[in-house]
């Protein structure tokens, strides 16, 4: 019963992640004022927002990603969605540790909280590719 419980609460914590993920994409498409300020970041203007507005295909790669994860239970899925958010955590501390950048834990402890989250998911609820499981 227990662990039928935590399996159910790591998937909803999984699915929140696809929809915060989701959210912040659309975000990027519609009001890209308001997501590069959730971002803590200026909206660039000219060709730099063109390359800005390329961080909404991120967390639309990772929503997509998560989304596969929670249909198919394929741990491969439940990895590539956890490999963008942890290599953001990994730049965001290289840039304060090699270029001056103030430190974002908040923004940090996010990443790696959500990329804990969703290998662990990858061991509980997820199967190898082609198990039966």
């Amino acid at each position: 019963m227990r662990m039928q419980v935590g399996r159910s609460v790591l998937l909803g914590l999984v699915a929140v992640i696809a929809l915060l993920m989701a959210g912040n994409a659309a975000l990027w498409l519609l009001v890209p004022e308001r997501a590069a300020e959730a971002l803590k970041m200026p909206l660039l203007t000219g060709p730099a927002l063109s390359s800005q507005m390329d961080i909404g295909a991120f967390f639309l790669a990772a929503a997509c990603f998560i989304g596969l994860a929670l249909i198919t239970r394929e741990r491969p899925w439940f990895i590539a969605a956890a490999v963008p958010l942890l290599g953001a955590a990994a730049y965001r501390t290289a840039a304060f540790l090699f270029h001056g950048a103030p430190f974002l834990a908040d923004m940090v402890g996010i990443e790696i909280s959500m990329g804990a989250i969703l290998i662990i998911a990858s061991r509980v609820l997820g199967r190898e590719r082609g198990s039966n499981g």
